[in-house]
């Protein structure tokens, strides 16, 4: 995201605009899963970009990650159609964070570009509210792509913005428990 952008990633996250897939860069040291974390109601899958790097691959990656039906055709096709139901899974939404993404379809910048056509088909149709089963609500739908900042350098068009992930301090969200009174006798 550029710098007019002052989403924070939950509020991205939140959102039934686009961009539908953005670059998360992490610094050393951190791991993606610890810097998503989803709103209440949005389902958060984890797809292993190492598992992606031929279409067969990563059509059986998503499979497995989204917990396609059966009849999940292992084909472009098939791949748009399940993310566009997902009835399976209800939720008020979802987030596809990649792993590893530089590994993604690495040889095949043709069918990466493809992968990344379908991401963006469904979700726009999520953010239309046309996908689901009967939805007919907008609803966010969102694919991270995450990236170490030495792996970044490794594909030269990466077809999508960069989004930050803002670190929280887990002591800053705790309450502090009132300061308890001395029993007098």
């Amino acid at each position: 995201m550029t710098s007019k952008h002052t989403l924070t990633l939950t509020a991205y996250l939140q959102s039934t605009k686009p961009p539908w897939t953005s670059l998360l860069v992490v610094k050393a040291g951190q791991r993606p899963e610890s810097l998503v974390h989803p709103p209440t109601g949005l389902v958060l899958k984890i797809i292993k970009g190492r598992h992606c790097k031929t279409p067969a691959s990563l059509f059986a990656e998503f499979a497995g990650a989204l917990e396609f039906p059966d009849y999940f055709g292992h084909n472009w096709d098939a791949l748009e159609e399940c993310l566009t139901d997902l009835e399976w899974l209800p939720a008020k939404g979802y987030i596809l964070l990649i792993t590893d993404a530089a590994h993604v379809l690495s040889n095949d910048e043709e069918e990466y570009e493809t992968f990344l056509e379908i991401l963006r088909d469904a979700g726009e149709a999520w953010g239309n509210g046309q996908a689901g089963m009967g939805t007919r609500r907008a609803t966010p739908f969102h694919a991270l792509f995450a990236v170490s900042e030495r792996e970044r350098a490794k594909r030269t068009h990466w077809g999508m913005k960069e989004i930050t992930a803002e670190l929280t301090r887990e002591a800053n969200t705790r309450q502090q428990s009132p300061a308890r009174r001395p029993l007098r006798a």
